[in-house]
């Protein structure tokens, strides 16, 4: 026992030294990540004061004079499966919160975009409007790099960013959703 007790000790400090470690850096990437999330939703915040365009259907939006409380900003492309997928959560929720959830669409196809968005549109019955962003100038002022992904937006704060599918008719969102249009009233 005398001659492994050294061992013993030894093992016993790198343990607690290699825990705490783990526990100030992952303390430290947890603070680090919450920061980016602050830049990342005042960049958002600031594109939603901006964005006014016209949609593939000649309507022209401008985000902050909307009058629904929770609007939507969904960045898609007709060749991304799951941006195609995440359409039926998508519908489901505009005709649940009908005007109180505005959804506009952010085309992100560069190749016969407005046909793709017209075909899409058809095939899945979209609740809602799209803009065609060939140049990728809308995707690059969202710092978006990844299809699909979506800005949940109240009263023009982001209370939610996604970017991967999403199932917008999830318990927990639905809830989030609903909590904030009823603090709207």
């Amino acid at each position: 026992m005398k001659k492994f007790f050294p061992a013993i000790i030894l093992s016993l400090i790198f343990t607690v030294v290699l825990v705490s470690q783990m526990l100030i850096n992952g303390q430290e990437l947890s603070a680090s990540r919450t920061e980016k999330n602050k830049e990342r939703f005042t960049v958002y915040e600031t594109q939603f004061s901006k964005l006014t365009k016209k949609t593939t259907k000649g309507e022209l939006i401008n985000l902050k004079s909307l009058k629904e409380p929770i609007v939507i900003v969904n960045f898609w492309a007709s060749w991304c499966r799951p941006c195609i997928s995440e359409f039926k959560t998508l519908n489901k929720l505009i005709k649940k919160f009908k005007n109180k959830v505005f959804v506009l669409g952010i085309n992100n196809d560069t190749e016969e975009a407005l046909k793709s968005i017209k075909k899409v549109e058809q095939e899945y019955k979209l609740a809602f409007n799209s803009i065609s962003d060939i140049e990728g100038s809308f995707a690059a002022s969202f710092n978006v790099t990844k299809l699909p992904s979506s800005v949940i937006y109240h009263k023009g704060k982001v209370i939610k960013f996604v970017d991967e599918e999403f199932d917008f008719m999830s318990k927990k969102f639905i809830s989030l959703i609903s909590d904030k249009i009823n603090s709207s009233k």
